[in-house]
């Protein structure tokens, strides 16, 4: 299938009258239903997208990326400008063409994608292997540092548990979350590209604090004592510490392990005020922390835990809304719960939303 996300129906037309015969053309007009379609089996061998698509077509891209690791994207558009050019290339896209194009040129483009291995064993690949050999050895060890907390996160997500998953579907869930929210214009003055960039390790993270916390009392099946609690609710520091031990080496300037340390130290505040440990409120709570504390609410309820039994989608989607405005910013779990069927679909196919991180 032929995955083309553009606003315009003549586009579509051209596109459909060149693949005639090769492939079948499903055009979409919004990022919503385009991310549907690449998450769908089967998932689309080759995608177009216009570079200037509402919400930006190089985000959406990235998007299909991590939905649909083996498909080729083409982004397109007129009149591109330098900057967008060069964020093509750097994106490991199979290419750029100007509009207009005509049927010939588009229909060579899709026979020769055909004929091109799955982009994960492609060209993308091979851009990728290629950056990595060049990266810096600050970069290489900033990658190091990630990868060591994100083992942290997986070890306290495991004697928590038993399974690493849950760090994986909150950090794909908080980036697409961000998405969201950005593109609804809900708090988009603060969701800037490095905050996109960011947010998934954040999440990722959020409860490394719990590698402190005894097995006794993460794995106790009944209800905690007050000193238990007490000492539960100290993740939240000793996380933070963590962070604020690695943000030293740098003096503070790695935008990722601060957004990192607001999401592990915060993301248990309430909008009302009433969390810890600090007693925020409404927005005196930082953003990443109050978008992960809507996320990690709804994965633990469909989750099955030692303390409680997996909930249905409706009974999670009716708690998160019961408690919107007293634990959850309501603008944001409102975007959240009008989307939660976005979040399903992820959570069913979270190994294949995730094999692009890998």
């Amino acid at each position: 299938m032929l995955l083309v996300a553009e606003s315009d129906r003549e586009v579509c037309n051209v596109v459909e009258q060149a693949a005639a015969g090769l492939l079948p053309v499903e055009c979409v007009h919004d990022a919503e239903a385009a991310c549907k379609k690449a998450a769908a089996n089967p998932q689309p061998q080759i995608a177009l997208i216009d570079i200037r698509f509402r919400g930006g077509g190089l985000t959406l891209a990235n998007e299909i990326f991590v939905l649909s690791p083996d498909t080729h994207i083409l982004l397109f558009g007129a009149n591109p400008t330098v900057e967008e050019l060069e964020q093509a290339v750097n994106s490991q896209v199979a290419g750029f063409m100007r509009l207009p194009f005509g049927s010939e040129s588009i229909r060579a483009r899709i026979s020769h994608l055909l004929q091109s291995p799955p982009r994960s064993r492609g060209l993308g690949g091979m851009i990728s292997n290629l950056h990595t050999e060049v990266r810096t050895r600050s970069e290489m060890l900033v990658r190091a540092r990630r990868a060591g907390l994100m083992a942290l996160a997986r070890l306290a997500e495991y004697r928590d548990t038993e399974t690493g998953m849950h760090v994986e579907r909150v950090a794909a869930f908080s980036e697409q979350l961000s998405l969201l929210l950005e593109r609804q214009s809900v708090y988009a003055d603060q969701i800037t590209k490095p905050f996109l960039q960011s947010i998934r390790l954040a999440a990722a993270v959020h409860d490394i604090g719990k590698v402190a916390i005894p097995d006794s009392i993460l794995h106790k099946p009944a209800r905690l004592t007050p000193e238990e609690f007490e000492l539960v609710k100290t993740h939240t520091i000793k996380g933070w510490e963590v962070i604020e031990a690695g943000r030293k080496a740098d003096r503070g300037t790695d935008y990722e392990m601060t957004l990192a340390a607001q999401v592990i130290r915060s993301h248990h505040e309430k909008f009302d005020g009433s969390g810890y440990p600090d007693g925020l409120k409404g927005e005196a709570i930082p953003l990443a922390a109050r978008i992960v504390a809507v996320i990690d609410a709804y994965d633990a309820m469909r989750s099955t835990r030692v303390y409680n039994p997996e909930r249905a989608r409706d009974d999670t989607a009716g708690e998160i809304r019961r408690c919107m405005g007293s634990h959850f910013d309501p603008k944001i779990a409102d975007v959240f719960l009008r989307h939660i069927d976005v979040f399903e679909m992820m959570g069913r196919n979270i190994d294949r939303v995730t094999a692009r991180w890998k």
